[in-house]
């Protein structure tokens, strides 16, 4: 066998040409087992290959951890955790022997052959090459997220301190273990507090322990059997591609649910109920303690039935009722006797029924004298004598509330909201910009704009939630209707002649009326989800305001006369519907204000007729398949709002020989509000530059969702708009750089409020220097990701922009050591706004607060949640981390550095408002504080999962008395050293414990 050249020439030089058989056979041998050596090049050494495959691994890591973060649906396989972790254990080794193949490059052959040095390298790079091809995963490595056991409703209303509630909440859970009952009835009439008991009864600590799977349905008049059924199926996020019928679906709910001991809750069952109708959904009839609680007003649902408990709610005392209207009404106000004897009446009136009460209250709280709760008082004893079928009482205090209203735009407003389908959700943005479109909000012109339209909208959908008439979501992203409220308003609507109403039915049975004359008497038609498939050929509707027909997905065509007779057509909303066209006679709605054809996926071109509509102030096509951006949209130059997609084809569909003219951006000289989603990423790198600069001209532009493929776009359009850096023009700016903006922000989660302006900063390798930072805009929210120039997050944050930073999510910046660094606790404030701080995958961190802080830092801290940081050795020092007034949550995951959380404790001796702690997959950790006097006067839950070396906890039942809930593993517990703190705690029946 020859000898491998170079090898034979390292050995000549090193030996003195006096190569033996011996040395020639070592030499062949490292040859022949490190094929790597194959190509070595003279000038080439150990340290330059083992930097090499280094790299490469790093690659194929970083491309796997990319593809995950695009898809937020899904986790990782065990065997890809499982190749990540020996990812993350052997670069760190590379690095080692890099640095030892340097100091031993002059000794090379003397590393080579035979020596232990020489088996390390070998053996590394076998490592690395295994790594390789199983990195590769050709078989994907991302799976569905498992459903969560129980999902706990927010905004719960605490029920305890109310027998006539709590009652029927512990008989329920008492007949839950009883296996002589497999179906429990709550019934009562409407808003006696039913569903109040069913929320508390799925947040029941008990349930989670007793059940392996909860799941809630909202049932009501407009779920279909085929409805609940698919809800059920999207709970269990089951994978439904390819069964095409019901019985399919049925068969995947059965299966999935068949060995599950589950509590299937059913709020709102109005008609007769058996086995046989959940059996045809797919839910089993196990005989393993499974069970079904529904509540109804009617408790002959159940009479087919067997095993079957029925519990009564009784209305409230008079006592009860005083003590929830009082708590409702809140304020110092109801103290006065002038006001206080009344507010004992108006609570009287409420009959006992905690829905009444809850909207009464809304109504009262409001009025601030003892004269305005009088007349109040005698407005809702005559509001009471309206009949309405079935809910004469609720629904005349509603009535009564509505009249409240006085102001006619918003009465206009909320019938408008309450005709949408009761319980679902409807965006905020997009109900606004129906009002504006309708005129509720006033005039749109030259003289006020567009936004203060909005605002003045926004305002009335917070009063309309603010008297209950219309339900909150988070941050005030969606609003939704009470199907009690929503009846009242259905009531109210069909009294008004000259403005009729249609909706569809949502129950999948002929959603489009017989006679096409109820479409043409009507002012406003809301066919939202109700499972259109065609519509009529010629309506005459020359009344019709508004036509909404979104989530019709099997709605495909449009007939071509369809929009013939529409010209005082103001809203038209076809979100989600699978059209694929849209007709020639589009052109006669030359009145249409808004137009909605997101998520039209089926749509590739928009009709050259679309430039007749010269009146249009909102479009959003994002989610089309239109090109950006067609050349005509710069006819309609009124429009105020425009949410677009930055998507290339590579046909032209049906604008080929048209070139692409950014001019016609600018032409929108009126436009107020920008969002440009950008799907074909790679194309938006060559545009942007072009596109932004004509964005820059937009004049009276308040709102802008953007992205910038590096940082100096955004810089060049700082510098030609430096008003937009703070909030004198722009009162939004989304602005993500180096990175797609197609997602929501994660960071955005974690707040209870809206977030005006928000950075994602995504651009790898790029070096944030002072001459960038400074040209940032002023920020609300934060997203820092894969920077690895930064030793200290709290130096790179003191840029002025960066100063009002509510919250932070800090990625994958790699060589940052510290968060707060005691080099910059001087005089200044450090983060003085901050409230939400994540940390993930932050690999040389070592600790989270270093040194002093001045006065004023971090006190607005809330916050703090690490995950994946394995060179972290403590959270904080000097006892720095019981010195933020405001923290109530710290949750640390996978920080396998972490042996003691807690270091010292300062004098206080005291985390004063920590009320959630969480500490997961903790492999060295011994002890959260070393400091048993330390006290926890509001902690609430304590979250304990593999952390196996963890076997005495600080706490007891007098230093954590407010201990509400402990979760762990039952060996964990099992392992606890602090007996008289077990004890204590499992009498009061809080413990969570898991396998």
């Amino acid at each position: 066998m020859a000898m491998n050249p170079f090898l034979a020439n390292v050995l000549a030089n090193a030996t003195g040409n006096l190569l033996s058989d011996c040395v020639e056979g070592v030499a062949n041998y490292v040859g022949e087992h490190i094929g790597l050596l194959n190509r070595l090049e003279p000038e080439d050494n150990f340290e330059s290959i083992l930097k090499e495959e280094a790299e490469r691994l790093r690659a194929l890591r970083d491309d796997n951890e990319r593809e995950i973060r695009q898809n937020k649906t899904k986790t990782t396989s065990s065997c890809y955790n499982q190749w990540l972790g020996s990812v993350t254990k052997i670069l760190p080794e590379l690095e080692t022997l890099q640095a030892e193949c340097e100091q031993q490059r002059n000794v090379l052959i003397e590393c080579a052959i035979g020596s232990k040095f020489w088996e390390k390298v070998r053996n590394i790079l076998q490592r690395v090459q295994k790594l390789m091809e199983e990195g590769k995963f050709p078989r994907g490595f991302l799976i569905d997220k498992p459903p969560e056991p129980v999902i706990k409703l927010g905004s719960v209303p605490d029920i305890k301190a109310t027998a006539t509630l709590q009652g029927p909440l512990e008989e329920i859970l008492l007949l839950l273990s009883c296996e002589e009952v497999k179906t429990i009835v709550i019934w009562g009439p409407l808003g006696v507090g039913k569903t109040t008991i069913m929320q508390n009864l799925n947040n029941h600590e008990e349930v989670a322990k007793l059940f392996r799977m909860v799941i809630w349905i909202m049932v009501s008049e407009e779920r279909t059997i085929e409805k609940l059924q698919m809800e059920i199926a999207s709970r269990l996020k089951l994978n439904l591609q390819g069964t095409e019928t019901a019985r399919e679906v049925a068969r995947s709910i059965s299966e999935e649910l068949k060995d599950r001991k589950y509590l299937l809750l059913l709020d709102d069952v109005k008609g007769v109920i058996d086995y046989d109708q959940l059996k045809s959904i797919g839910v089993p009839d196990n005989e393993n303690g499974s069970k079904v609680v529904l509540t109804t007003e009617d408790r002959r649902v159940c009479s087919k039935m067997e095993s079957v408990r029925d519990i009564e709610v009784q209305k409230l005392t008079q006592r009860e009722a005083w003590e929830m209207f009082k708590q409702k009404v809140t304020g110092e106000k109801i103290k006065i006797p002038g006001i206080k004897r009344v507010a004992q009446q108006v609570a009287k009136e409420c009959g006992g029924l905690p829905l009444v009460i809850s909207s009464v209250a809304s109504y009262f709280k409001l009025k601030k004298s003892a004269a305005e709760w009088r007349n109040g008082l005698e407005e809702l004893r005559d509001g009471s004598e309206v009949e309405i079928p079935r809910l004469t009482q609720i629904h005349a205090f509603l009535k009564c509330c509505y009249d409240d209203l006085k102001d006619e735009n918003k009465k206009r407003c909320f019938l408008y909201g309450a005709l949408h389908p009761a319980d679902t959700k409807i965006s905020t943005d997009y109900l606004v910009m129906c009002w504006a479109a309708e005129r509720f909000l006033g005039n749109v012109d030259d003289s006020r704009s567009f936004r203060t339209a909005c605002d003045r909208g926004y305002g009335i959908l917070r009063y309309l939630t603010d008297v209950s008439l219309l339900q909150t979501g988070k941050r005030m992203e969606h609003v939704q209707v009470n199907n009690v409220v929503r009846q009242v308003a259905l009531h109210i609507s069909s009294e008004d002649l000259d403005n009729k109403f249609l909706i569809g039915n949502q129950t999948g049975t002929s959603p489009i009326p017989q006679r096409v004359s109820d479409w043409e008497q009507a002012t406003r038609i809301f066919m939202i989800h109700a499972k259109l498939e065609d519509l009529p050929n010629f309506p005459r509707c020359s009344k019709l305001l508004s036509l909404l027909l979104q989530r019709n997905p099997d709605l495909r065509a449009i007939p071509p006369s369809f929009f013939e007779k529409m010209q005082k057509l103001l809203v038209l909303n076809l979100y989600k519907t699978g059209i694929v066209s849209l007709p020639q006679s589009f052109e006669k709605m030359t009145g249409l204000k808004a137009l909605f054809l997101n998520d039209c996926t089926s749509l590739t071109r928009l009709p050259l007729q679309m430039r007749q509509l010269s009146l249009l102030e909102v479009l959003d096509i994002r989610g089309c398949k239109v090109t950006f951006i067609p050349p005509f949209i710069g006819n309609l130059v009124q429009l105020r709002c425009l949410r677009v997609s930055y998507y290339k084809p590579t046909m032209m569909n049906g604008y080929e020989g048209m070139e692409t003219d950014y001019n016609v951006i600018s032409w929108l000289f009126k436009l107020e509000e920008l969002v440009i989603d950008v799907i074909s990423y790679d194309q938006w790198h060559t545009e942007a530059t072009n596109v932004i600069k004509h964005v820059a001209s937009l004049e009276r532009l308040t709102s802008l969702k953007i992205c910038f493929p590096k940082p100096e776009v955004l810089c060049a359009l700082m510098k030609s708009r430096p008003n937009w850096q703070g909030r004198e023009e722009l009162v939004s700016f989304w602005s993500f750089i180096g990175c797609q903006n197609c997602h929501p922000p994660e960071i955005l989660d974690h707040f209870s409020y809206p977030i005006g302006r928000y950075l994602r900063y995504d651009y790898d390798g790029h070096h944030i220097g002072s001459s960038i930072s400074n040209m940032f805009p002023e920020i609300d929210a934060l997203e820092l990701i894969g920077h690895n120039n930064i030793l200290c997050f709290s130096n790179f944050m003191q840029a002025p922009c960066l100063n009002g930073v509510v919250g932070c999510l800090v990625e994958r910046c790699s060589n940052m050591v510290t968060i707060v660094g005691g080099n910059n606790a001087g005089g200044t404030n450090i983060l003085p706004s901050l409230e939400q701080l994540h940390l993930r995958n932050l690999l040389d961190l070592k600790s989270i607060f270093e040194g002093p802080l001045s006065e004023g830092s971090l006190s607005e801290l809330q916050t703090i949640t690490v995950k994946g940081c394995p060179m972290l050795t403590e959270i904080s020092s000097n006892g720095l981390i019981q010195q933020l007034p405001k923290l109530t949550r710290l949750a640390i995951e996978s920080c396998d550095g972490i042996e003691q959380l807690i270091q010292e404790s300062s004098s206080s001796g005291a985390m004063r408002n920590l009320e959630v702690l969480e500490l997961a997959d903790m492999k060295k950790l011994e002890t959260i504080c070393a400091d048993e006097s330390l006290a926890w006067p509001k902690l609430k839950e304590l979250r304990i999962h593999q952390c196996k070396k963890l076997k005495r906890l600080p706490f007891n039942k007098e230093n954590a008395a407010g201990l509400k809930l402990i979760e762990g593993e039952q060996a964990w517990w099992g392992n606890l050293s602090n007996e008289e703190f077990k004890e204590h705690f499992q009498s009061f029946g809080i413990l969570r414990l898991g396998v």
